[in-house]
């Protein structure tokens, strides 16, 4: 199976999740995300916006979570750059507006970038992981691009509502391993 039919059939499976399926799968992945065992120091996180039309994963939950727990955590969503092929991660707070860009996905309007090296852990969407932590995303390279600059000890963590696949194909040298991922069912360590 090649990367694109492997990344329709994952796309097709999440979209048939009715809303009411995908809202209960959220919640057994926050449970399970409250039962983990977190990163020492976590201070900086980057996590994404779920985007509704493509049925993915309610990341905030998990921020939700993770600043009721750590009060003095800085959260940072991406703001992507098509052209030069770049992503960087934007500090937002409670007053930070947000706007689509050309992929639907919302990106803060705040100018304060920071630095890959000040992540400590990085949620990061996919379609599908296999059972040796590679992901399989929309497709564009930024995150596989931007996950080379972070830290060693920056936690890597995929959010999938399915189980891991045996190996993602077509792999190349720019693909990262992930360092976890959380599915409803079992949180995999990789």
């Amino acid at each position: 199976m090649t990367k694109a039919a492997l990344r329709a059939e994952f796309l097709k499976r999440r979209m048939a999740l009715a809303e009411q399926e995908r809202s209960r799968l959220d919640d057994l992945i926050l449970i399970l995300f409250q039962q983990w065992y977190w990163p020492d120091q976590l201070q900086m996180v980057l996590s994404y916006w779920p985007l509704r039309e493509r049925a993915e994963p309610n990341t905030f939950l998990l921020t939700d979570f993770m600043e009721f727990r750590i009060p003095e955590l800085r959260l940072c969503y991406p703001v992507i750059n098509a052209k030069a092929s770049t992503m960087e991660a934007r500090l937002v707070d409670m007053d930070t507006d947000y706007v689509k860009n050309q992929y639907g996905i919302a990106e803060p309007k705040t100018e304060e970038v920071i630095a890959p090296i000040e992540l400590d852990l990085v949620l990061v969407p996919l379609l599908a992981v296999d059972k040796k932590g590679y992901r399989l995303g929309y497709g564009k390279g930024f995150y596989d691009r931007y996950l080379s600059q972070v830290r060693t000890d920056c936690y890597t963590l995929g959010i999938s509502y399915f189980e891991p696949v045996e190996e993602i194909p077509e792999r190349d040298e720019y693909d990262l391993p992930l360092n976890g991922c959380l599915t409803p069912d079992a949180f995999y360590e990789f």
